[in-house]
């Protein structure tokens, strides 16, 4: 029976230590993250020059019908720009919405199986 709780505890001691291990891939993880996060400014700065581009494209049909239908030109370039953007809000708000927690359920399954480990007699 001591043996048997000794390989158990053990076994629990392996576990945590796995999971330190699983803790320190996480921050490291994470820092790629943060990387990752800085090309995605530099993605939204070349989205926002794409967007001036629109503004301007969007300003040259405004001003192709300025004599004949300037308000209805107006108005429907402001509202493409408008659904397009409202469209792509909630697709952003729905992604950070659903974002699981990073490594959570691995974290959580080793905890129980070193409470597991370390209960067996």
């Amino acid at each position: 029976m001591a043996l048997g709780r000794t390989f158990a505890r053990l076994a629990a001691g392996s576990v945590l230590l796995l999971r330190q291990r699983l803790e320190l891939a996480s921050l490291e993880l994470e820092e790629e993250v943060l990387r990752l996060g800085l090309l995605l400014a530099r993605a939204m700065v070349t989205a926002l020059l794409l967007t001036l581009a629109l503004f301007g494209a969007g300003a040259t049909v405004i001003i192709y019908f300025w004599d004949e239908a300037r308000l209805a030109a107006a108005v429907g370039v402001t509202g493409f720009f408008a659904l397009a953007a409202v469209l792509t809000g909630w697709r952003l708000a729905a992604a950070l919405r659903d974002k699981p927690a990073f490594l959570a359920a691995t974290l959580a399954e080793l905890d129980q199986d070193a409470q597991r480990l370390g209960e067996q007699p």
